[in-house]
């Protein structure tokens, strides 16, 4: 249904009056009468500035929270791990690609930047994502998410150290301690025997590694930021992650392995869309035009959502372990991210706020 709101232009003028009979019996995609605006509620670009920003951090809260759940229905589903991942990176990285292009935005960046780019989609996409693939072998998607919940913490852990980064404040430290005592409490009863298994605390090293590398993949972006536009240099990394994973695939004879099973397909064309495309341009688009503390706020909203999917859905076990695990670290990055910050002991490198999508 047509959506009229009036801003500059007059309710009785008669060139308006005409617009709205003339636009009133047919879909708009949005137009303006002297300051009249049509909007249309299938078109995004048409809605009130304050609608785009609930839809952009829903998209950010609710979709990267289910990308854990769709991987795990994929690996369930006889996907190979490298394989799966290559696959959703490559169409994901063409995509955005050519999203840029219909938006006009230049495609070419200079030989440093594409060196940059390669080696930052290498450790966020192959080290980062790609163990992600690997761990949920092991370990359920709610766990998972709560081990990637601690990004946020991590980097702030591994800027500190450099004196060119920004440090945390009191705030800020008290929570890098309390999100580390979250995973502790969550690796407690597994090192203890009390619950759990051996393969799980595998699952559980192999996502901290991951995280690790995301960790060090986000510090080069930073310490060398590129001139390209977020959207040329995200489709670029993706296709040089994904050509990464193809190679591994091969090597590992990944590709007799794979099921073309509807859950199968289905949550890899769900991973492309939704979990890369969609959710990455709401990313973007939250940067530009909300407060990076703000947007960040998905890094402690994405893992209760994967938690109680993993549960609903899968039928993923919680116990009394992961909700106390769950409640420390969610509360330590929520301390963390929203501190403040110091300068770095010798100035400070401009923040760029990255994504810990999965």
């Amino acid at each position: 249904m047509l959506a009229v709101k009036q801003d500059a232009c007059h309710r009785h003028t008669p060139r308006c009056r005409a617009a709205r009979k003339e636009y009133a019996v047919r879909v708009l995609t949005g137009g303006v009468c002297e300051g009249l605006q049509y909007l249309n509620p299938l078109n995004p670009a048409t809605w009130p500035h304050k609608a785009k920003l609930i839809a952009a951090f829903a998209t950010l809260y609710v979709v990267w929270g289910t990308t854990y759940l769709a991987i795990r229905i994929g690996l369930d589903a006889q996907w190979p791990p490298a394989a799966f991942a290559g696959l959703r990176l490559l169409p994901a990285g063409l995509i955005l690609l050519g999203i840029s292009r219909v938006r006009g935005v230049s495609m070419r960046v200079s030989r440093r930047d594409l060196r940059t780019i390669i080696m930052v989609g290498l450790l966020l996409l192959v080290g980062g994502q790609y163990g992600t693939y690997l761990a949920e072998q092991y370990i359920g998607s709610g766990l998972t998410a709560l081990i990637v919940a601690l990004l946020p913490l991590w980097i702030a852990g591994a800027e500190s150290l450099l004196p060119d980064m920004e440090r945390p404040t009191a705030r800020g430290y008290l929570g890098l301690v309390l999100g580390f005592a979250g995973l502790g409490i969550l690796l407690a009863p597994r090192i203890a025997g009390i619950s759990g298994s051996g393969t799980e605390l595998l699952g559980i090293g192999i996502e901290i590694l991951a995280t690790w590398l995301w960790t060090t993949g986000s510090i080069v972006s930073k310490r060398r930021p590129v001139k390209a536009d977020a959207l040329v240099a995200t489709g670029y990394e993706m296709l040089a992650a994904g050509a990464a994973l193809v190679l591994i695939a091969t090597v590992r004879g990944e590709w007799s392995q794979i099921s073309l099973t509807p859950a199968g397909v289905g949550s890899l064309v769900y991973l492309i869309l939704i979990g890369s495309c969609v959710a990455f341009t709401a990313f973007v688009w939250l940067l530009r035009h909300a407060p990076a503390s703000k947007v960040m706020t998905y890094a402690y909203v994405n893992p209760v959502v994967a938690v109680f999917l993993g549960w609903l859905v899968l039928s993923e076990p919680i116990d009394g372990w992961m909700i106390a695990g769950m409640a420390v670290i969610v509360t330590g990055v929520a301390l963390a991210t929203s501190a403040p910050t110091r300068p770095g002991r010798r100035g400070t490198i401009e923040h760029i706020a990255e994504p810990s999508e999965v």
